[in-house]
């Protein structure tokens, strides 16, 4: 039997797959690391160019900061009115310097909201007249009342589907503090 006779310089040589598959995956590979590289360096330069924040004071030299963004929006304010509260102020308390006064807004597009609006304020009167009058103020629309809480204070609350809020009292000294709170939530503005 005869065979055929091999080709002049030896078998062929098998294709040589596995070093063309690994140039294609680095290059994929690279593509991908470049592609992210570029969409975080558009978007951080989107978000700096998209975000302002503005920090200053009030007229009554109150801090204000304010930061609107592509999502949404946070302004903050170190005062607080009756109208912000929604509740009312006990006939000549005075506002606590420096402590926790605030309203803070959240305002989201095509989304609920939420305002936050906190006052803290003294009296010389003693617990009970103030307990006495926002029991009359606030009649039936309280939903909880708490005589003593685990803190020594008086609580009431009121509780809506759109908001809450609490009246706090406590002893302070020979007086009274008074804290005040509004949480209110949804489509609607805040005051």
């Amino acid at each position: 039997m005869a065979t055929s006779p091999e080709p002049p310089g030896g078998p062929p040589a098998p294709p040589r797959t596995s070093s063309n598959l690994l140039a294609i995956v680095l290059l994929i590979l690279a593509l991908i690391v470049v592609g992210s590289a570029l969409a975080i360096w558009t978007g951080l330069r989107y978000l700096s160019q998209s975000v302002r924040v503005q920090a200053g004071q009030s007229g009554s030299g109150k801090k204000e900061v304010s930061i609107k963004t592509p999502i949404g929006s946070l302004e903050a304010k170190h005062e607080v009115s009756e109208g912000q509260l929604g509740l009312p102020l006990y006939p000549g308390a005075k506002p606590v310097n420096d402590e926790g006064s605030a309203t803070v807004n959240f305002n989201f597009p095509n989304e609920e909201n939420v305002h936050i609006a906190v006052g803290k304020f003294e009296t010389s009167d003693p617990r009970e007249k103030v307990e006495d009058f926002y029991r009359a103020r606030l009649g039936d629309q309280v939903t909880k009342f708490t005589e003593k809480s685990p803190e020594g204070k008086t609580v009431f609350e009121i509780k809506t589907t759109q908001q809450e809020k609490v009246v706090a009292l406590s002893n302070h000294g020979d007086g009274t503090r008074i804290e005040l709170v509004r949480i209110s939530h949804g489509h609607e503005e805040g005051n």
